[in-house]
């Protein structure tokens, strides 16, 4: 019997590379197995990394990752040709890979808009309906509608999507499949944290109304009214959901392990459903690749850093040693809200007493973030090494030559670079946002902190709380014992807690206590949501326009 089937919406995701075949030297799939937990090709950033392990780690469900389709010319992996695109294009699905010996998995890409470049996430609501409808034909014709069971959305489109296609099974089947969403991020915070930037000049108007908060908030909104399971990644986000009007009733559930913050019984969660309410809202953790976020042989770390080589922003080829330096790195994209800036204000201050410190960041041509880090570091430059998007094993390879790893951001989610840099057992620095186990991070603001104990320094990264961040970094940099201990004590604690097995097997079974709930308050039915987006009203803090 088959087995029922979850379908993943990551629609403005690239979703590159491959999760079950080998791939050439030019990027195409060979008809060689590796193994479902095997992810090659790159990422277009950790939405995508994130949903691709996800679906790959799904052992309970056959799983479709669907995305949209993109110009065979300018992805060449995904197959096809120039001369396919035909009128007929918009009533075909490419089936990217298929492992049946292993598990059912399936990237989808579903053609929509009459043409085939990259849409950003913030243009490609539109094109939703298109896509659904082709979706849901391509299903019909697979005779498998009755097998889709559990439909997840993630970030704004995807969430909007997965309601699009669980309305649709309902309108024509009466069943309702288990909607899950996960935002990644909320617009809620994003535009108070950049409403400041945007009110003092440093975000322009045509940026501005690009982003379109107020749409993007109501689009959350109405996501969440729909949803049957709301996952938050990190607790401030968590927090911040519980405090909104329709997160009313929602009772808070742990989910991961080793965090300290919102437990329950599975008891309360089933009462809740029956009383109507058939949503819960969960924490959820992130993992490191194991295969490639590790530590080094202490004999190959030493040849790594005596011949570091790497590539710069302008493509030029360097060669570095590192054997008598200390490193600090700051990877992800090159965004105002990842702190760049405000992190290279305390680097200017730290490399300036200590001429050992080398400070690699991620940058690029052109961008007036990359711009302006320069300018606040020029008169270190010499030390600062600004390294374009790089591949998993690339990011591995700065991690292990990292003395420390800072995730600076001002407003993010859930970051897996400290993750993926604890696996590589190298001490971490974390701000506010982007990670969701402060528990087990010493407060650089507490003096009676016990650092030894710790996985992690929690200091804030905002510039009215830059001082922290320098305090951390001079607390690790000149302390090596510690500074070794805290790296092993997060890489320990990343191996022993976070897995991709555990998350998905811990959210299939929250989605069966929903169906079980289903069963035994309404039988055969699901709950009825007619809400329109046109109804949700904003609170006044809320208007952007």
């Amino acid at each position: 019997m088959a087995k029922k089937l979850k379908v993943m919406f990551s629609t403005h995701g690239l979703v590159e590379g491959d999760f079950g075949f080998e791939l050439d030297e030019k990027g195409y799939p060979t008809s060689k197995v590796i193994s479902k937990k095997v992810i090659t090709g790159q990422d277009t950033g950790g939405q995508v990394y994130y949903v691709k392990a996800l679906a790959a780690n799904s052992n309970n469900y056959d799983v479709d990752l669907v995305t949209r389709r993109v110009d065979p010319r300018i992805c060449p992996q995904f197959g096809g040709t120039p001369h396919d695109l035909g009128k007929d294009i918009n009533y075909t699905i490419e089936q990217q890979w298929h492992d049946s010996s292993v598990i059912r998995s399936r990237v989808l890409r579903v053609p929509a808009g009459g043409h085939f470049n990259f849409v950003p996430k913030e243009e490609i609501v539109p094109l939703l309906p298109e896509i659904i409808n082709n979706l849901y034909d391509f299903y019909k014709k697979e005779d498998c509608i009755d097998r889709i069971e559990v439909v997840e959305g993630h970030y704004r489109d995807g969430m909007l999507a997965a309601d699009m296609l669980c309305s649709k099974i309902e309108q024509e089947t009466g069943r309702r499949p288990v909607m899950l969403v996960t935002s990644h991020s909320l617009g809620h915070k994003k535009y108070e944290r950049n409403l400041p930037q945007y009110q003092a000049g440093n975000i322009s108007e045509e940026e501005w109304k690009w982003h379109n908060f107020e749409q993007r908030i109501k689009h959350e909104t109405f996501a969440f009214h729909k949803s049957d399971i709301i996952i938050a990644t990190s607790p401030d986000e968590q927090t911040r959901l519980l405090a909104e009007p329709f997160c009313s009733g929602l009772i808070r559930m742990h989910f991961g392990n080793g965090t300290s913050w919102g437990c329950c019984k599975i008891a309360p969660f089933l009462d809740l459903v029956r009383n109507g309410s058939s949503r819960v809202l969960s924490g959820i953790a992130s993992e490191i690749a194991h295969e490639i976020f590790k530590p080094l042989s202490p004999q190959n770390l030493h040849k790594l850093k005596y011949h570091f080589d790497y590539k710069n922003i302008y493509n030029e080829e360097r060669s570095i040693d590192l054997t008598d330096k200390k490193v600090v790195s700051s990877l992800g994209r090159v965004v105002r809200d990842k702190g760049f800036s405000e992190l290279s204000r305390s680097m200017a201050e730290i490399m300036k007493d200590d001429p050992s410190v080398i400070f690699m960041v991620s940058g690029e041509i052109g961008n007036p973030v990359t711009q302006e880090c320069r300018e606040i570091l020029k008169d270190v430059e010499d030390r600062v090494i600004f390294l374009p998007s790089l591949n998993q094993k690339e990011m591995a390879r700065v991690y292990n030559v990292s003395s420390i790893f800072v995730m600076s951001s001002l407003n993010e989610a859930f970051g897996m670079v400290p993750i993926e840099a604890m696996g590589c057992k190298t001490a971490v620095i974390v701000g506010r946002s982007g990670f969701n186990d402060f528990a087990h991070c010493a407060d650089i603001r507490d003096d009676n902190q016990d650092y030894g104990k710790a996985i992690g320094i929690y200091a804030p990264s905002q510039e009215t709380d830059r001082w922290r961040q320098v305090k951390a970094l001079k607390l690790l940099l000149n302390n090596e014992e510690l500074r070794q201990k805290i790296a092993e004590n997060g890489h320990r604690y990343v191996r022993e807690n976070l897995t991709w097995q555990q998350i998905s097997e811990q959210k299939d079974h929250i989605v069966q206590d929903v169906l079980s709930a289903r069963k035994k308050s309404r039988p055969g039915k699901s709950k009825k949501n007619n809400l329109q987006t046109s109804e949700i009203r904003l609170p006044n803090r809320q208007k952007v326009i």
